[in-house]
Formats: structure tokens, C-alpha cells, sequence
């Protein structure tokens, strides 16, 4: 509601933190804005379809979500793709968007990444090999065959 004499206050986003963290536990944070306020059952299947970590915490890939990756300047033997994240990091704000994904979609996002080849590794640790004949699904055609719906 609004109060005379005091500005409208913008419209609240979500603030998504999360954490990279190599063999040699070295760390870099990094976080993204989205457009809008996201469910706690929302947070709770973006959960699900991140790898179990340790405790509360999930791991993913950020590049498959369409986050910034987050890496040291010198790769090195102790470099991997996950992040962590965990339902503490999400938060509202008011910050700009820094990406436009609704929270919708960006559920659709874990979802689907959690079907790609990549995740599928980490998830069995087990290198399965590419196969040129048969390449895996990317993200876009993965999420194409979801119902909306769900996401909600």
C-alpha cells in the first residue's frame, strides 16, 4: 500500500547467491538478479534438480542455467564446473534484473539442465563419452517439451 509522502517502493526481485569452490577449497561468489519474487516451491524444485552436496546444499552448473561461471584466472587440477547453492540463497531485493529469466523459467532452466549430459556425469561419476551421431540435448530443446504448469 502506499504511504503520502513516501515513494512507491520498486517492485521486489530475487537475489540468487552462490559459490564456487575448487578441490583445494578456494572460493568465489558470485550472484545473479531476476525479474520478480520466487516461490519457496519454486526453491524447492530448483533444489531438486541440483546434485546433492552436503546438507541442504545442491550443486549445478552455472553455464547451463545461463549464470555467469565463476573460475580462477589460472586453471588448475583442482578446477570443476558446479557451483553450490543452497535455499538460503535466495533472497528479495530490490536490485535491477541482472538476467531475464522469470522464476518460471528459471526452474524450467534447472530442470532441463538437469537432464543434459553434463549433469548426468557429475550425478553418476561415470564418463559416458560423446557420441558426434548422437549428440545430447541442449537446454532449449530439453525445456521445449515441458508443461508450462508445472513451474509454477
Amino acid at each position: 500500500y502506499d504511504i503520502p509522502g513516501q515513494e512507491k517502493s520498486e517492485a521486489m526481485n530475487t537475489r540468487i547467491d552462490y559459490l564456487y569452490r575448487d578441490a583445494a577449497n578456494y572460493k568465489l561468489y558470485g550472484h545473479v538478479v531476476i525479474p520478480g519474487e520466487i516461490t519457496e516451491k519454486q526453491i524447492q524444485k530448483i533444489m531438486k534438480f541440483c546434485l546433492p552436496f552436503d546438507g541442504e546444499t545442491r550443486q549445478f552448473i552455472p553455464e547451463l542455467i545461463g549464470f555467469p561461471v565463476l573460475k580462477f584466472d589460472l586453471p588448475s587440477d583442482d578446477d570443476h564446473p558446479c557451483c553450490e547453492i543452497s535455499p538460503k540463497c535466495f533472497s528479495p531485493t530490490e536490485e535491477k534484473p541482472t538476467i531475464k529469466l522469470s522464476a518460471k523459467r528459471l526452474v524450467m532452466k534447472f530442470h532441463a539442465a538437469s537432464q543434459t549430459s553434463e549433469m548426468q556425469f557429475y550425478r553418476e561419476w561415470v564418463f559416458t563419452g560423446f557420441d558426434p551421431l548422437n549428440p545430447p540435448k541442449c537446454v532449449d530443446e530439453i525445456e521445449s517439451e515441458y508443461e508450462w504448469e508445472y513451474y509454477e
